[in-house]
Formats: structure tokens, sequence, C-alpha cells
């Protein structure tokens, strides 16, 4: 399968230009479940649904831990590395095909510390951590960042990758007050 750009050419230097690149995929026969874009949250905040309503099912109880911003997450929280994290992990699974997916959420613990009941509870489901930024006068507004790369060894044996097999990773990131971000939602 083959993706390709369409380009222009410059009027200055005629050399051609464009937004994307091509990209080239290759299918190894494995059956592969279209993700259109998002796996998004009932507005119940009970569970994960694809735009289609497939419902996705929490293969085990969320887990809810303190961490480090790292070169990864840094720059998209607008932080240094080091700099202190609440995170929650979920493994997510298609009952019909099986098909996995990882989801973490990453708060700031300065942003969860001046949000009443966020850093009691950051294993709360993204639907009311929203609600809990917005009480606390957040207007919010996302951007999303989309990359390849290779899994790390625990997300290859969670998600039952085969050896060399890349994944699409995913970065939500909630801008509060001031364009400031407030959470990242990630899926791998």
């Amino acid at each position: 399968m083959t993706y390709q750009c369409k380009c222009r050419r410059s009027r200055r230097s005629g050399s051609a230009y464009g937004t994307a690149r091509a990209a080239f995929v290759r299918s190894d026969g494995q059956p592969t479940v279209p993700l259109k874009r998002r796996i998004a949250q009932a507005r119940g905040g009970g569970s994960f649904t694809l735009p289609d309503g497939t419902e996705w099912d929490e293969v085990e109880t969320p887990s809810a831990y303190r961490s480090h911003t790292t070169q990864e997450t840094g720059p998209l929280l607008h932080l240094d590395e080091e700099e202190a994290l609440s995170c929650c992990d979920r493994l997510l699974t298609d009952p019909a095909t099986g098909t996995r997916a990882l989801h973490r959420t990453s708060i700031p613990l300065e942003v969860a510390d001046a949000t009443p009941h966020l850093a009691e509870s950051p294993d709360q489901q993204p639907v009311a951590i929203y609600g809990l930024l917005a009480e606390a006068g957040h207007k919010m507004t996302w951007s999303e960042t989309v990359r390849a790369r290779m899994p790390l060894p625990d997300e290859r044996t969670a998600l039952k990758l085969p050896d060399a097999t890349p994944l699409l990773h995913l970065a939500r990131i909630t801008h509060g007050t001031d364009d400031r971000p407030c959470c990242s939602k990630s899926f791998a």
C-alpha cells in the first residue's frame, strides 16, 4: 500500500514541495483493524468506542502511578525532562478481533495539584478529567501528533506484537487556559 502527497512547484526556484511526505506501508498478511483516527470514550464515561460504535474493553484494572517527563513527553507538555507527572495506563482490547491498544493519561503534578479532586484520583476516566479541568476554569483545546516507532519491550508484550513490528503512537495534548498543556493522552 502506498500513500503519496501532491506536490506543488515553487515559483522562485522551480523545485517541488509539499506538506506531506510519501509513505510506504508493507503488509505482512496479518488482519488489520482501521481505527478511523480515534478511540473515544462514551459520554457516560463507561467504555471506549470507535466512531462506528464498536466498544473496546479494559483488559486490566487501570494502573495509576507517579512518573517523570522524558525527552519524548517533556516537549509535548512544555516541560523540562524529569518533571513530575501523575500517570494512568489502560490496556484496551477489541473483543471481536482481539486487537489491543495501550492508553496512557499523563498529567503534570503542578496541574493536578491546582485542580480540585484531580490529584486524589489520577486513574479517572479522561471524560472525568476534562470535566474537572473545565470546573477549574480551563477552556480546553487539543492538538495531536502521530508518529511511527518501534515498541518498547513491555509494549510489545502487552500488545502481543511480533518482533520487528512498528506501531503508530498518537499523542493528544489537552491545552487549558493560556494554551498551557494540562494533560496528555496517548495511544499505541
